[in-house]
């Protein structure tokens, strides 16, 4: 057993697809599948079933099994990266889990920034839900996430405050409000994120009141946006999460306000790989660079 097999298990388990994993591991994808029968047969149990598409599917031994997988992959990652940090190289990958809304402020200017002071650390992003990133933690498929502060189980870093707003269009009835009440959502349509931010449990129904109703899932902020934009409901969402000028679009603050502590989690600070640790340094500067900035310079 080598981790070239145990990439390719992981990965194959991760894609479903022995196309994509030869593409994500650099390898062509006979030698994908070589590699998962040799360690099939090192085991002597079938990890992975592919069916008449080609798609694969984990058997129940090869989910059990998957989580050791990643530790191993995540504790040698971690070992070379220290040993390049200790001959004065910061080089390595860093997976990083993330809400999937617009073009986040906060997640692009990390990133940019990260990318400046360490561009020999390859970043891969992992969007879905604030769940999701936390599962993704729990089970090693990302190194670290943008999560809620503080977060159950995990070590978080506090970054910023975030508030939610209500998002409409500038001829929406309500476009003129300086704060909104929940009492005047009831009659609303919403459109939210597909993953990522959900409706935001101010909306009393102990009285029986019809709460607002969500008319659309979307994947994409830009699509929500837009969708807001031409009339078609109203959203709630983080603001700083979202560009500063929303064209066609009023943002008005919810009364009481809503918010939200955003952090950097991982499972552990002292076992976090050197690139980890690296990223949640840099984000905490960034973010006390942005705080330091007159408002016309950022």
């Amino acid at each position: 057993m080598n981790f070239s097999q145990l990439h390719c298990f992981v990965a194959l388990a991760d894609t479903g697809s022995f196309t994509e994993t030869a593409y994500t591991t650099h390898l062509t994808q006979s030698a994908v599948s070589h590699a998962l029968a040799a360690l099939e047969r090192e085991l002597g149990v079938t990890l992975l079933e592919r069916n008449n598409r080609g798609v694969v599917a984990l058997t129940e031994i090869g989910r059990s099994l998957l989580p050791h997988a990643r530790a191993l992959l995540v504790h040698a990652e971690a070992i070379e990266q220290g040993a390049r940090a200790a001959r004065g190289l910061v080089k390595g990958n860093l997976r990083l889990g993330s809400i999937p809304l617009v073009s986040s402020p906060l997640l692009a200017g990390v990133l940019a920034h990260f990318h400046q002071q360490y561009p020999d650390i390859d970043v891969v992003l992992f969007e879905g839900s604030f769940h999701e990133v936390e599962e993704w933690l729990d089970s090693n498929v990302i190194d670290i996430g943008f999560l809620h502060h503080p977060t159950k189980g995990m070590e978080s870093i506090y970054l910023a405050n975030d508030t939610l707003h209500v998002f409409v269009a500038n001829e929406h009835r309500l476009h003129t409000y300086a704060s909104v009440m929940a009492d005047d959502l009831r009659e609303e349509s919403l459109i939210m994120p597909r993953t990522g931010c959900d409706l935001p449990e101010i909306f009393d129904q102990k009285h029986g009141k019809h709460n607002p109703s969500i008319r659309y899932r979307v994947s994409e902020g830009t699509t929500i946006l837009a969708m807001v934009r031409e009339g078609l409901g109203i959203t709630i969402m983080p603001r700083k999460m979202l560009p500063d000028k929303l064209e066609g679009i009023t943002s008005i603050p919810l009364d009481p306000p809503q918010t939200l502590q955003i952090g950097l989690a991982v499972r552990s600070i002292a076992s976090a790989s050197p690139a980890a640790r690296l990223f949640v340094q840099t984000a905490v500067m960034w973010v006390q660079e942005q705080v330091a900035l007159p408002l016309s310079a950022r």
